[in-house]
């Protein structure tokens, strides 16, 4: 599983370059990827030739550069910044790895888009919060571990990509990076959604996959997880924000021709702006230190995320109410970004899983 990787990250984008490429190159293909499931694969690439997923390869206080990325990205486009989220999260993977031979031989071609990778941890995210089993179960061998077993829904996959995940080997949860190939790690189908459709999204099944010990992020996994789990969290927020500003650009545009009906609505550009500034902020002010264990520190990142979700569904709502019967039509910003919003209250840890991790015992 090794491939041919710079040795050091290259530039990385600063937030008007990446602004710029978006107009120009996401843009244009909002309504297909939104109404015809178009994948930006290219798209995401000239994000990282670009060093748009280098922030964080080596520097973890880079976090808070990989999420306001996401958000100017998501401003244009909810799913194109999912999929940042799932190549930003593959490469926190690997960056937190103590398997150096495989963090080598990956982390900057990730960074840099040479590989695009994927995110299947909700499941394991799950399981380590007591929610439900790990689906994946390996056995031990001379080789490596044998894995079989299948996954649902997981984003950013093509032949070729690689993700990472955890697999139940007898009484321990080991992490893996895997490939995706033609024979024992394959693409199926995941049924048709209302939003999302351009990600990529797939399951996945192990037949009797060979994991070698080169492609293990880490065994035992639970150090591991604890290490990665307040980053997987904090990356998703550039979603929710990128979502936000565009349902505040919507308000802005509708406002031109409603303005004197939308001042008696009940939700305000103003406020809302207000909102997100802080919530911003709060980011910022937890991402400086991404590798907290602490359990009240841990905790705060969850009331972030839960709140979050609360402030992006009344935007997009308010966006959508802003624009009047205009927002409802098939093809109209506003009720995409609705779509967007929910979405991200199902994303890993959706809104009811934040509530039940809050409501255990500090």
């Amino acid at each position: 599983m090794s491939c041919n990787a710079p040795s050091a990250p290259g530039p990385t984008l600063e937030i008007p370059t990446i602004n710029e490429l978006a107009k120009q190159h996401l843009r244009p293909l909002v309504r297909k990827i939104d109404r015809q499931g178009f994948y930006p694969e290219a798209f995401l690439k000239l994000v990282g030739e670009a060093g748009g997923f280098a922030h964080h390869a080596r520097r973890p206080e880079g976090l808070r550069e990989a999420i306001r990325i996401t958000s100017e990205i998501g401003a244009y486009c909810g799913s194109t910044a999912f999929l940042l989220w799932c190549q930003n999260t593959c490469v926190w993977y690997l960056a937190h790895t103590e398997n150096t031979p495989l963090r080598e031989a990956h982390l900057d071609s990730l960074a840099h888009g040479e590989l695009l990778g994927g995110t299947a941890f909700s499941n394991p995210m799950k399981c380590f919060s007591g929610i439900e089993p790990l689906r994946l179960k390996g056995r031990r061998t001379s080789d490596g571990i044998i894995v079989n077993g299948s996954l649902p829904w997981v984003s950013n996959l093509g032949p070729g990509h690689l993700f990472g995940t955890a697999v139940q080997v007898e009484d321990e949860h080991v992490c893996i990076l895997a490939r995706i190939n033609d024979q024992t790690v394959t693409l199926g189908p995941s049924g048709q959604f209302a939003a999302l459709e351009g990600t990529a999204t797939y399951s996945i099944s192990f037949r009797d996959a060979l994991i070698t010990e080169d492609a293990i992020l880490a065994d035992p996994a639970e150090a591991f997880v604890n290490v990665i789990r307040p980053g997987f969290y904090l990356l998703q927020l550039g979603i929710a924000f990128g979502i936000a500003r565009g349902a505040l650009n919507d308000i802005n545009h509708s406002n031109k021709a409603l303005a004197e009906i939308n001042r008696f609505h009940h939700e305000q550009h103003e406020n809302l702006s207000q909102e997100l500034a802080a919530l911003e902020k709060r980011t910022d002010e937890l991402a400086r230190t991404p590798l907290n264990q602490d359990k009240t520190y841990l905790r705060d990142v969850l009331e972030l995320r839960l709140q979050t979700i609360e402030f992006v569904q009344r935007t997009t709502i308010a966006a959508l109410e802003h624009a009047g019967a205009l927002g409802f039509l098939v093809n109209s910003a506003p009720q995409r970004r609705v779509r967007e919003a929910l979405f991200f209250g199902l994303l890993t840890p959706s809104g009811k899983q934040l509530r039940k991790m809050l409501h255990q015992p500090k």
